[in-house]
């Protein structure tokens, strides 16, 4: 029932204008505001979570158009290149609880590891992983057959290994953050509004 749903909603002219207008602007925002308030976010702990302390809104905006943006148009593309399976959604869903959980414990103490700060962290590590799964499962599966898709598995794993050596190097910065998820927009983009990658099975039909 939830599947069917889903399929009948991404079917929709309405939906699929929502989730092009949601891209651009969480592709847009999301490069603007980590430098914004004097920010640089090459310093160390310089990420949009510490940045927005003391502009929770500013980070809840980022939230909503964001998670919107990666929902609406993952969604797309698997309804696009036939999809079905369930696990990929279920890693989508995870991502977005997990950022609705970062965004919750925000304005918490860094001088040592308390609930809030717990949280804060398993709400990031969860939303970075579930992402990067609901992008990685849908590729592994579909590069098979779709031999286009192979540049976008390769950029994906880099972008993956990339975050955990700047953790490791550098700790965390703001640029860990922004390079990825840019990247992941302009996936998407290709993806659903170019044609530069076309599905070689059928879409899946409703009912």
């Amino acid at each position: 029932m939830t599947e069917e749903i889903l399929l009948r909603l991404t079917e929709s002219k309405t939906y699929r204008a929502f989730a092009l207008l949601l891209l651009p602007a969480a592709f847009v925002y999301g490069l603007v505001l980590p430098f914004c308030w004097g920010n640089n976010p090459a310093e160390v702990h310089g990420t949009l979570s510490l940045l927005c302390e003391n502009h929770i809104p500013a980070f809840w905006i980022w939230t909503l158009l964001t998670g919107g943006a990666f929902t609406t148009n993952l969604l797309l593309v698997y309804d696009r290149f036939g999809e079905t399976r369930r696990l990929p959604r279920i890693c989508l869903f995870l991502s977005m609880l997990g950022m609705a959980l970062t965004a919750a414990t925000l304005n918490h103490s860094i001088e040592n590891w308390n609930p809030k700060r717990v949280l804060h962290w398993l709400g990031a590590i969860l939303y970075a992983a579930g992402l990067a799964a609901a992008f990685l499962l849908f590729y592994f599966k579909q590069m098979r057959s779709v031999r286009r898709l192979i540049p976008f598995v390769v950029v994906s794993v880099l972008l993956l290994v990339s975050v955990l050596v700047q953790l490791l190097i550098f700790d965390r910065n703001g640029y860990m953050e922004i390079i990825p998820i840019a990247a992941y927009e302009l996936e998407l983009f290709l993806l659903n509004y170019t044609g530069l990658v076309r599905p070689k099975v059928r879409r899946a039909t409703a009912g």
